[in-house]
């Protein structure tokens, strides 16, 4: 089966290069030895004898970007060590994959998959992305167990697949916070026609997740492995109308990085020091092990002729370490032979209760530095921005497309979850320039 996606964004005679699984978020190396094995293996493979129970594609993406400004840093996603400054950066999307589809029996096959892209270690380290054992007891319903993907993204099952998107890259401001990638488990889908051209699909997913996040802390990366993730999905495909809707539920198996859990133990030794029940409550807010995050989302894509209209609305609620999280894009195609001119428009705002320091700032320089840590701790937890992207995509060939990007984002430069490196003066502006070439094979 292949990647969801539309005739809008892929020309018809593209190959189908994906399963029908997200992709899992690990990344492939830049050692040089390691990339002309991955690309040469299609070659070695279709010298073969060819086998109709293998099949072997891939897809990668070649992007180079630029920022306006080097106060900050733009990071396509958290897990990237380092971001883009003034400076041209090959890393921010430039990415490799292979897959292996094997067809062990009429009901079982088996989907294995390597991913190559910057990661939290500052490396392109090859790294298995998908292993996973699906079995189809009827045409309308399949089970997979191994290594799986996140299912919750609206165009397509990953946001790796670059030449599946019509822009450059997936919007930050929505898919940035989205951390949970992939997992370690199990899924359940069904789906039914439910007229001509129309069909409903119902899944569930259970299971663990294993990624990192760098931190501005020198080789202090936060631990997200070993956290459950649940999920399900609703989805409606018309001719011409996708609607999806989706819940997760998220639960933390691991504390934050030891300098946040130090600083934490110094604003309860205040609050008992202080007898000061609100400090505590703050320490309270700072745990990250056994947190439990709740994900909803709703979005739609339709498509009349030439014209595409997408829209994606997602909230995330959690109880200590911030409120509420509200996401969403809208984006606008128009397709002019080969040519699709677009505008993409996106906006993330979080509501997080003012932090107390109680009397910490009066208590010398110690009490003010805990009071300062509390300050930036929420900071960091806080994100509040707007992104308007004008693009250009063009396919100039039936497996490639090329693609210029303009981003402006207008930012409070106070609330930095997504910009892990900040300098003082930034105002909360900046403007990346892209080009990308993406491509299946």
């Amino acid at each position: 089966m292949g990647i969801r996606t539309s005739k809008f964004e892929i020309p018809s005679n593209a190959p189908m290069c994906l399963s029908n699984g997200p992709v899992m978020e690990r990344p492939v190396s830049t050692n040089l030895k390691v990339w002309v094995a991955l690309v040469g293996l299609p070659v070695m493979l279709t010298a073969q004898e060819p086998d109709s129970r293998w099949r072997l594609s891939g897809f990668g993406t070649l992007g180079l970007a630029s920022n306006s400004t080097d106060l900050v840093e733009y990071s396509r996603e958290l897990s990237q060590p380092k971001g883009t400054t003034r400076r041209l950066n090959a890393k921010l999307d430039s990415r490799l994959g292979l897959q292996v589809n094997v067809n062990l029996s009429e009901d079982f096959s088996f989907v294995g998959q390597v991913v190559s892209k910057y990661r939290y270690d500052g490396t392109f380290t090859p790294d298995l992305s998908w292993a996973f054992l699906s079995y189809t007891p009827t045409s309308g319903a399949q089970v997979r167990v191994g290594r799986l993907g996140w299912d919750v993204f609206q165009l397509a099952d990953t946001r790796n697949v670059g030449y599946s998107n019509l822009w450059a890259r997936p919007p930050l401001d929505f898919y940035g916070p989205l951390q949970v990638s992939s997992m370690d488990g199990g899924d359940i889908a069904w789906s039914t026609p439910l007229g001509e051209g129309q069909s409903l699909r119902l899944k569930v997913s259970a299971g663990q997740v294993w990624e990192k996040i760098p931190t501005s802390f020198p080789g202090e990366d936060q631990e997200l492995k070993g956290g459950k993730l649940l999920g399900s999905l609703a989805e409606f495909q018309g001719e011409n109308l996708n609607f999806r809707v989706a819940y997760a539920r998220f639960r933390t198996t691991r504390d934050f990085i030891t300098p946040v859990a130090s600083l934490r133990e110094g604003v309860y030794a205040f609050a008992l020091l202080l007898n000061d029940p609100l400090l505590a409550r703050q320490a309270d807010a700072m745990v990250f092990k056994d947190q439990v995050f709740h994900y909803y989302s709703a979005g739609l894509n339709w498509q009349q002729g030439p014209l595409r209209i997408d829209g994606v609305a997602a909230r995330v609620n959690s109880g200590a370490l911030f409120s509420t999280l509200n996401a969403g894009y809208a984006s606008i195609g128009y397709r002019v032979e080969a040519v699709v001119p677009y505008v993409l428009a996106s906006r993330i705002a979080t509501s997080n209760p003012t932090p107390y320091v109680g009397a910490l700032p009066g208590l010398g320089p110690q009490g003010a530095a805990v009071a300062e840590g509390i300050q930036r701790f929420l900071t960091n937890s806080n994100a509040d921005q707007k992104t308007v992207a004008l693009g250009l995509r063009w396919d100039f060939h039936p497996k490639a497309a090329l693609k210029i990007q303009v981003d402006r984002v207008s930012a409070d430069s106070k609330a930095t979850m997504l910009w892990p490196h900040t300098s003082p003066g930034w105002d909360g502006k900046a403007t990346l320039a892209s080009v990308v070439l993406d491509f299946v094979f």
